[in-house]
């Protein structure tokens, strides 16, 4: 079952789900079959009345699979003309680093640009050895301690959105990462989704400590979608094929298998720091060799991007042009952005 927050024109989002080639609404669904279900009024309901609610909207899309036709067009419109929000209503969005080639990539890509810098050279550098190190065994009857930040939740879009060009960077880059949705303590996982986490490379090795704020917090960048996929659609989610394409060209490729750690891991460790709340997104980590830092390879401004996630849909997104003049860049200036520098 594929969840969907969805609008159309500027009407308010809607909570339904896809059927065919259409975004349904729960509430069409509940008039059109005579069923009730308050629990699917909105995907706070939604995730906070698990395992029932998810029984019921797949009664509700069972009988939408079958009746289809005898909704008003008005009822049903096709998913390639509505807007497509973040499927749930985010209460805590938080990014994982568990997928230590990617990290190792990166710190080689910064070191690279970094390393006659005396201020950011020695920190990346015990970066790079911390993950090279042996990890200690676990304490028993205590959770890993896992590392993560907590992300800008006034960024939170959904697909097919444009991510304004900050004025502080000349090295925009994507982060396809597998994310899950956590529901409640019945039922955990709620189901997966997309997760694009935008980041502004040239400022990354500042502020590898203080917290990434110029590198993670721009408008539009914390992109979820296209869909909550629930678990029993996704089966394996540390089996499926990542992909990236670059104004339509294949860039980049990689798989969810490289994930070093459980959901379960993560909801331990979050839970031993304060109780999770329904409708709380983890990111597990971005797809090694699915970014530009991870190849300094890296995308120009107006680049239309498609990041896709076996079973779990295609995200889209477009990097728009800057507005103004960019400031000086840390790193050297990239032939592409010259004529944004003036």
């Amino acid at each position: 079952m594929k969840l969907i927050r969805f609008s159309v024109d500027t009407s308010a989002p809607a909570f339904g789900l896809v059927i065919g080639a259409h975004a349904v609404s729960f509430a069409s669904l509940q008039a059109g079959s005579g069923q009730q279900h308050p629990a699917l009024a909105n995907s706070q309901n939604y995730l906070a009345g698990l395992p029932a609610s998810e029984q019921a909207a797949r009664s509700l899309q069972t009988w939408g699979e079958a009746n289809l036709s005898k909704l008003a067009d008005a009822d049903k419109p096709r998913l390639d003309s509505v807007r497509l929000h973040a499927p749930i209503e985010v209460t805590a969005l938080f990014d994982f680093g568990l997928t230590p080639r990617h990290l190792a990539n990166s710190a080689d890509t910064l070191m690279h640009y970094e390393k006659d810098n005396p201020q950011t050279a020695p920190m990346l550098e015990a970066f790079r050895k911390m993950l090279l190190a042996p990890r200690p065994a676990a304490t028993p009857g205590v959770p890993e301690r896992l590392s993560y930040y907590k992300c800008n939740l006034n960024s939170v879009v959904g697909d097919d959105v444009e991510v304004p060009w900050p004025v502080y960077t000349s090295r925009l880059d994507i982060e396809p990462e597998l994310a899950v949705v956590y529901g409640n303590p019945q039922q955990p996982v709620a189901g997966y989704c997309i997760f694009n986490d935008v980041s502004a490379r040239d400022v990354q090795a500042a502020e590898v400590v203080g917290g990434f704020c110029l590198t993670k917090d721009m408008a539009n960048g914390n992109q979820l979608g296209p869909w909550l996929v629930t678990a029993d659609e996704v089966g394996n989610p540390f089996s499926l094929a990542v992909s990236v394409t670059v104004d339509g060209a294949p860039r980049f490729q990689g798989s969810t298998a490289e994930i070093s750690h459980t959901v379960e891991a993560m909801f331990d460790w979050l839970g031993l720091i304060c109780p999770l709340t329904p409708g709380t997104v983890m990111g597990m980590g971005t797809t090694p060799d699915c970014t530009g830092l991870d190849h300094d390879d890296f995308l120009d401004p107006g680049a239309e991007i498609t990041i896709s996630i076996e079973k779990l849909g295609t995200l889209r997104c477009r990097f728009a042009e800057p507005t103004r003049k960019l400031l000086p860049s840390r790193w050297p200036l990239r032939p592409a952005l010259q004529k944004y520098h003036g």
